[in-house]
């Protein structure tokens, strides 16, 4: 449910700004070379729908390709390879921007738009997920005032409005809001991925006690008087939840996947028929409750959170890829060499920037919602999906397995 292709690549991605700059910095503002964030093929995702000895075997697939205000074209062949195979959709990976607490708009969580579940027309025949019609009006709609860029909590809302399934990504990391903006993005969404193949266990966890501490708060529990003194920033959260009347949260999964390890995470999904479509899988995400997919298992994550180990060897293989692709473009050793090494220096700052803000926001975490303190305070909750709370939980987790 969270997968990349080449369409990811060029001004689509994050990284492409950086690197691409400093490679143009030595070889020139000209030059025709540039970052790739993934080289994997739509054919070769293709291929795990066609392969019943995969581990795990993969029955359907959403290619989720980041896109931005900018560069919203969705790709030719995952367009005609949805066409021809109700098991593919072409969904994308909305790239965000919120308001935060101080006024500021800054980077958001992401948003993966999935669509809805009767097929949309497109320009090798009907297929699920987007119709480049329907990602053009979202780009229309959402946008944050004075930015060029959508805006989280109207993109979630667009995609109630017009029935497309939707779900947070890795919404822990890789933006640049505050905790509490953040928890209170999170908070309005139905399905959030708190289980990504390329982002660490640390944020799993956070993102299960927070979906439990929220959906505990639904389901009518309360803050102690002692832990409402104590924790301000979650008595505020509280506050919120009930005033506007939020509800319940589901967590959800995806392998997050640029190069490899495609499958790595991923979502069981009992259907109601045999050989179920995307469609099947959108309907059941729109019309059920988070409390009947939950009773009764309709959604069920399996695989890891990615480790420091596996994180890391994502990134060598990318940059090794793109070394080698771009090393075949070069008149010379000398250049090579300094763009390697240019290269080498931009990803270190980059990764460093982004452990850095993450500690921070694990420093927030511990010190504003204490869920340690929080959860076992509170009156525990039919649909918990708490760690801390398994041995008490009455519904099925729909965690990992």
């Amino acid at each position: 449910m969270h997968v990349h292709t080449e369409a990811s690549n060029g001004p689509a991605s994050d990284m492409d700004v950086l690197i691409s700059g400093a490679i143009h910095s030595i070889l020139g503002p000209d030059t025709q070379v540039s970052w790739r964030e993934c080289f994997t093929t739509v054919s070769r995702l293709v291929e795990l729908l066609d392969d019943p000895s995969g581990d795990p075997p993969v029955g359907l697939l959403a290619t989720t390709d980041h896109v931005t205000a900018a560069h919203h074209r969705l790709s030719d062949d995952a367009l005609r390879a949805a066409a021809r195979d109700p098991r593919l959709a072409v969904c994308a990976e909305v790239w965000c921007e919120e308001q935060d607490l101080d006024g500021v708009y800054r980077k958001a969580p992401e948003v993966l738009v999935y669509g809805g579940p009767e097929l949309v027309d497109g320009p090798y025949g009907p297929h699920f997920g987007l119709s480049q019609e329907l990602l053009d009006e979202l780009f229309e709609t959402c946008g944050a005032p004075g930015h060029p860029n959508a805006q989280t909590s109207r993109v979630l809302r667009f995609c109630a409005e017009r029935g497309l399934a939707c779900a947070l990504a890795h919404p822990f990391d890789g933006h640049a809001l505050s905790l509490e903006a953040t928890f209170d993005v999170i908070s309005r969404a139905k399905f959030v991925e708190t289980v990504n193949g390329g982002f660490p266990a640390a944020s799993t966890r956070v993102l299960e006690d927070l979906i439990a501490f929220q959906n505990r708060i639904v389901e009518g529990g309360h803050l102690g008087a002692v832990e409402a003194l104590r924790y301000p920033a979650a008595r505020r959260f509280v506050d919120r939840i009930v005033s506007e009347g939020r509800a319940l949260l589901h967590p959800w999964g995806g392998s997050d996947a640029h190069s490899h390890a495609f499958a790595r995470v991923t979502v069981r999904f009992l259907a109601d028929r045999p050989s179920p479509t995307m469609g099947d899988l959108f309907r059941a995400m729109l019309e059920r409750s988070v409390g009947s997919l939950l009773l009764d298992g309709t959604f069920r994550l399996c695989g890891r959170p990615g480790s420091a180990w596996s994180v890391t060897d994502d990134i060598v293989r990318i940059v090794l890829r793109n070394i080698w692709w771009i090393g075949k473009k070069f008149g010379g050793p000398l250049a090579f060499a300094r763009v390697v090494r240019r290269t080498r220096v931009v990803v270190a700052d980059e990764l460093a920037r982004r452990a850095k803000r993450q500690a921070e926001l694990n420093r927030d975490v511990e010190r504003d919602f204490d869920f340690g303190r929080l959860l076992p305070a509170m009156r525990p909750m039919v649909a918990s999906v708490s760690r801390r709370d398994r041995r008490r939980r009455i519904l099925p987790l729909a965690g990992v397995e």
